[in-house]
């Protein structure tokens, strides 16, 4: 469970009726669903992988959208139609399945009893090394024995969770005024997961309290807090939840190599007899060096997992096998700059109903490219590439599937975020390759006389998700046979040498122009100037190349 006031909107999730976590909304929109790479992955069979979206508008307000999820999305109990936005208020509540948000307004208050006041935070520690703090303590000895103790109890366990409950386990019998303990520690997208928590006396019956004073001073400042008495401050006399709510506590970040925090533990208690002192501060902040460096070093690897998790969805994505086109060969090589990247290429075979039995059948290929690379990169390309696959396969033509897709990505709402691609549609019947472009570079041809052609689209459009109404025209061009055509992301003629000078097109070309036989040859001519202009320099950005080619006419 959670427990936090945010300074933002947040959603409250709840399970069977319980909170599970606190999520911050940042940025413009939030993406709900089954799929790992998602702003709030729900790990159920009936959630979509994409399933909804919170979103904000320019005006402040927050808009929920059902992404024409199979189990629907529900608000105060309404099921939403797909794509049409819904607004929510302070206290919505939103139901995808088994689970429920609960909406907060950036001035709403996201549970806890009643604030504690700066006032009330009587102590603070700036000098948070391990050394210095057992050495000021009251019984050094003592704080010693803790701190070891504290150790060896966060060692053994595989679970992260275990670790620190044993932890806290250890704290709370050196601190006896603790009634209660837990570690939260700070996520990615702004939650404050409780990771541990123990109650082993007194009347503190409500779950832990997070004030917005102890999250800036502890988990933004990076200061431990000592707060002998809530009652202090003469605000607080007349709250009932006050009854049933914290006396005393003291609190430590917990901080990483960097000096960053990464969550806080915290130590507290309802009874009026026994307040914390400063001591009991200084052993905390000790104690909190060592537990600071489990956390981090398990969230090194949770992010080493997220990324091996989302390298395996990524070449999930790419296609298994290279198309069997009678007179035709591809070629295709890729990689990222990271471990996953904004790159993607597809061979999407089209199904025709209405073409005749014998006709051949026609290949889409599709290559296309997020501004930028890595992770968010990724997210994107990896909503977009099953629509295009979807729309394709269905027969759809490339303008049409670059104008749908567009207008996909438009309404999502994310920003400074942009794809170019480019559908290159095979026809083996008559010959001819129809090129849709949604800013993308321009295909090279070899032609069967050695000449090196771009094939312009003097129809083409914007990047995907600019301009919501974007049109895009095709253009046709035959292939003769011999001929090789040329897919390539911007990632290749930008790669730079350890000099910082660009490959560039012209090197390409002038490749090109020299390069003989079919797809494979062409590909791996490229593949080994690339090599000699990197000299085992890893790429700057993602590359990716497809090379289409017809075979040469019988001698």
């Amino acid at each position: 469970m959670i427990f936090s006031e945010g300074v933002g909107a947040t959603l409250e999730l709840l399970r069977n009726g319980q909170t599970e976590r606190m999520i911050e909304l940042r940025g413009t929109d939030l993406h709900i669903g089954r799929h790992p790479l998602v702003g709030v992955t729900l790990d159920h069979p009936k959630v979509s992988l994409y399933h909804a979206r919170v979103e904000r508008r320019f005006d402040g307000s927050y808009r929920v959208v059902d992404l024409m999820s199979r189990n629907a999305t529900h608000v105060d109990g309404v099921r939403l139609k797909p794509f049409e936005p819904t607004l929510v208020r302070e206290g919505s509540r939103i139901r995808i399945v088994d689970f429920e948000f609960i909406f907060h307004e950036p001035a709403a208050r996201v549970g806890g009893p009643s604030e504690v006041a700066k006032s009330t935070v009587l102590g603070s520690l700036d000098d948070l090394s391990s050394s210095s703090l057992v050495q000021r303590a009251a019984d050094p000895a003592e704080a010693l024995r803790g701190v070891l103790d504290v150790v060896k109890a966060l060692g053994g366990a595989s679970d992260l969770d275990e670790r620190l409950a044993r932890a806290l386990e250890g704290l709370m019998s050196i601190l006896p005024r603790a009634e209660r303990g837990f570690v939260a520690t700070a996520e990615i997208d702004g939650s404050l997961p409780l990771r541990a928590f123990r109650k082993v006396k007194g009347p503190v019956g409500r779950p832990p309290v997070l004030s917005r004073t102890i999250v800036e001073e502890v988990l933004r400042n990076g200061r431990a807090l000592l707060i002998k008495d809530v009652f202090v401050d003469e605000r607080f006399k007349d709250r009932e939840s006050l009854s049933a709510a914290i006396r005393t506590a003291i609190c430590a970040p917990l901080l990483g190599r960097d000096g960053r925090p990464l969550g806080l533990i915290q130590l507290d208690g309802a009874s009026p007899m026994a307040r914390f002192r400063d001591e009991d501060l200084d052993l905390l902040a000790a104690l909190a060096v060592p537990i600071a460096t489990v956390v981090e070093n398990d969230r090194l690897l949770r992010e080493q997992a997220s990324w091996a998790a989302a390298a395996e969805i990524q070449r999930a994505l790419l296609p298994r096998a290279r198309p069997e086109v009678p007179g035709y060969t591809f070629w295709e090589f890729y990689r990222t700059a990271e471990d996953v990247g904004g790159d993607l290429y597809d061979y999407i075979r089209v199904e025709d109903p209405d073409a005749p039995p014998t006709a051949p059948t026609r290949w889409c290929v599709s290559l296309g490219d997020v501004a930028g690379h890595g992770m968010s990169a990724a997210i994107l390309m990896a909503g977009v590439c099953p629509e295009v696959r979807l729309l394709a396969r269905a027969g759809f033509p490339p303008e049409d599937v670059l104008a749908y897709v567009n207008r996909s990505c438009y309404d999502s709402g994310v920003v400074n975020r942009f794809v170019t691609m480019l559908l290159a549609e095979v026809d083996p019947g008559s010959h001819r390759l129809t090129v849709a472009s949604a800013g993308h570079p321009s295909p090279l041809a070899r032609r069967a006389d050695g000449r090196v052609e771009a094939l312009e689209c003097p129809g083409a459009g914007t990047p995907l998700g600019v301009e919501r109404d974007a049109a895009y025209e095709p253009s046709q061009f035959d292939m003769e046979p011999g001929e090789v055509v040329v897919l390539y992301s911007d990632g290749l003629v930008d790669a730079v040498d350890d000099l910082g000078g660009a490959l560039g097109l012209e090197r390409l070309r002038s490749l090109l122009a020299r390069s003989d036989g079919g797809a494979d040859q062409v590909g791996e001519a490229i593949l080994g100037m690339l090599g000699q202009h990197l000299k085992d320099r890893p790429p700057l950005d993602d590359i990716s190349i497809v090379c289409i080619g017809r075979e040469p006419a019988p001698a």
